[in-house]
């Protein structure tokens, strides 16, 4: 059987308020002509599907054309999960019709639910959601160690997932099948680059999960959550696919991946990866005025649509830089400055942290509430507690910290 492994679509996000709509169309049109190219039999995405917990129209007719075409392809099986950016009652919301397509949904965390045979191919997919605090930790779990039944719950929470897979092999008289696992979590050792969009799972806690969790038998585990493609523990068959688009200025150049896995009669397990096409050039320039000049003449000269984000670094104070880059593209239509910055060796040299203003405009909601905290003396024991609840709010309300 093959399978198609992709995760953190994130349909909807934008990119210094640049709507990113055609790019997320012409990748599902990729995808579907991959899938029937490649004859994919399953695919499998690990979460994140959304960018928010309340994706516009836009975002919603996007996602459902791609599932329209997906119905009408040779791909027998399709398994969806949620990430921390989804909505679990959002994403679930249409999932009785999306079965009689062979369409899977798993938004909430139930260990039961969560494991799907599929026959034709024969395949048995343990497909987890991301799991909220709520979804694994007791309430009674010691307050001071909560990053450890965090991790107590998440690998209980898999134990039982896979239990029951291993019963349902039995039950059904398929003791032979693969079992395929999916998650959506930080696993230990996994790499984020800067600026690439990835969001903490929980905040105030440094929630790293080992990979060992994942069974020698499992035949292969789809991860999903941090947006570089790359294995786990040197584990060929426990990987992330990553972000099939670039989420942030700090991933350009980097190359995204899909992955495919070829499972044959005797359960041996071959991964390859599918470079994605560029759908849009992005990309970030640091220098100089004359070193900036430069590569924007470079750009021009290419006579394709680019969105740069511009890194001023040269030792002459400027006034007025935005402008003045603003001006360098006058004439090249198929440049677009969506960010600039200014990290002036002098600049930074006459301007001191203490002289720049912390306004409202610029803190974070997580920063705002940690100085609530600490303006009313909550003990550290109870911010512990509060930041990850905090946290959950602002998951549900689709807001960005």
């Amino acid at each position: 059987m093959r399978i198609l492994h992709t995760s953190d679509w994130h349909i909807g996000r934008k990119l210094k308020d640049k709507d990113r709509s055609r790019e997320f169309t012409k990748f599902f049109e990729w995808l579907n002509d991959l899938i029937s190219r490649e004859k994919i039999d399953v695919l499998l995405v690990s979460g994140d599907i959304f960018d928010n917990t309340t994706p516009s129209v836009q975002a919603q007719n996007i996602y459902y054309s791609f599932l329209n075409e997906l119905a009408k392809s040779s791909c027998r099986h399709c398994v969806i999960t949620a990430g921390n950016h989804d909505s679990p009652a959002f994403l679930e919301a249409p999932s009785e019709i999306l079965k009689y397509f062979n369409i899977h949904i798993v938004g909430h965390a139930n260990c039961y639910d969560e494991v799907i045979l599929l026959r034709d191919p024969d395949l048995i997919v343990c497909a987890v959601p991301y799991l909220r605090d709520r979804d694994v930790r007791a309430a009674n779990d010691n307050i001071n160690s909560i990053d450890e039944a965090l991790k107590q719950g998440i690998r209980k929470h898999y134990e039982l997932v896979f239990y029951y897979a291993k019963r349902a092999r039995v039950v059904n008289n398929l003791l032979n099948i693969p079992i395929i696992a999916m998650g959506h979590l930080f696993a230990h050792g996994g790499r984020v680059n800067q600026d690439d969009g990835t969001r903490s799972l929980y905040v105030g806690t440094s929630i790293e999960i080992s990979s060992e969790i994942f069974p020698d038998d499992i035949a292969y585990t789809a991860l999903g959550h941090l947006h570089s493609p790359q294995t786990i523990g040197g584990r060929e068959n426990v990987r992330y696919s990553g972000a099939p688009l670039v989420m942030g200025f700090g991933e350009s150049g980097t190359q995204k991946e899909v992955c495919i896995i070829d499972i044959d009669e005797n359960n041996n397990v071959a991964v390859k990866n599918i470079p994605v096409p560029e759908f849009q050039k992005i990309d970030r320039v640091s220098g100089d005025l004359q070193e900036i000049a430069q590569v924007l003449r470079y750009y021009a000269s290419m006579k394709e649509s680019i969105w740069l984000d511009v890194i001023y670094t040269g030792n002459e104070i400027i006034g007025y830089l935005t402008e003045r880059i603003n001006n360098f593209t006058q004439n090249y239509p198929y440049i677009e400055i969506l960010s600039v910055h200014n990290e002036g060796g002098q600049a930074n040299n006459n301007l001191s942290a203490e002289s720049v203003p912390e306004t409202i405009e610029n803190i974070s909601p997580v920063k705002m509430f940690e100085m609530c905290l600490e303006a009313n003396n909550t003990p550290e024991e109870q911010q512990k507690i509060f930041m990850p609840l905090y946290q959950e709010i602002l998951h549900e309300m689709g807001i960005n910290y």
